[in-house]
């Protein structure tokens, strides 16, 4: 259960993965809605992530690539899921 209500979310609110890296920031929020700038090799297959604010956990997030993304662009998150693969084959 989160700490606050997901409509607290404000611009700024870090968001980080489910191992506890910082991956992005939230840029603007609306009711549970949130648009966030996050780097793509710290969240695809990192699992949920967490949007916090002064090291409170204010929600729970997860990420989805929209139908309307260029198709040009999987290569890029398919090059994430690899390394995130090869990063996790070392632990």
């Amino acid at each position: 259960m989160c700490d606050r209500a997901t409509q607290d979310i404000q611009p700024g609110a870090v968001v980080f993965n489910a191992s506890g890296k910082e991956c992005g920031k939230v840029r603007s929020a609306f009711g549970p809605r949130a648009l966030g700038l996050l780097r793509i090799d710290d969240v695809v297959g990192k699992g949920r992530l967490e949007v916090r604010v002064d090291d409170s956990k204010i929600a729970e997030a997860e990420t989805y690539v929209p139908s309307w993304w260029p198709t040009a662009s999987d290569a890029v998150i398919q090059h994430a899921v690899a390394r995130s693969e090869r990063t996790s084959s070392k632990d």
